[in-house]
């Protein structure tokens, strides 16, 4: 099975994807993980415009800027609908 691999930060508003794998050193990994951010998470983009990608994982908005959001590898699933229009 391939699984096709991108960075988070090229999902558009309202798309969904799974972390399969971070980029990234012991405090970087660390970091996201005490945030909830971790391989096998699903994460919903709800904004992705300026400096920063707003993301919902397991019920909580964060924002994170978009140099360290590259280093997020996920696989998109689906789109879902976002300020009720679907994108």
């Amino acid at each position: 099975m391939n699984i096709n691999l991108i960075p988070l930060n090229t999902l558009k508003e309202g798309e969904e994807g799974i972390i399969h794998f971070i980029k990234g050193g012991y405090g970087l990994i660390g970091r996201f993980a005490s945030m909830g951010i971790a391989p096998g998470i699903r994460v919903t983009v709800l904004r992705n415009s300026g400096g920063s990608i707003l993301i919902l994982t397991n019920g909580t908005r964060i924002a994170i800027g978009k140099g360290q959001a590259s280093k997020i590898m996920v696989s998109k699933t689906k789109t879902k609908k976002v300020n009720d229009r679907e994108e």
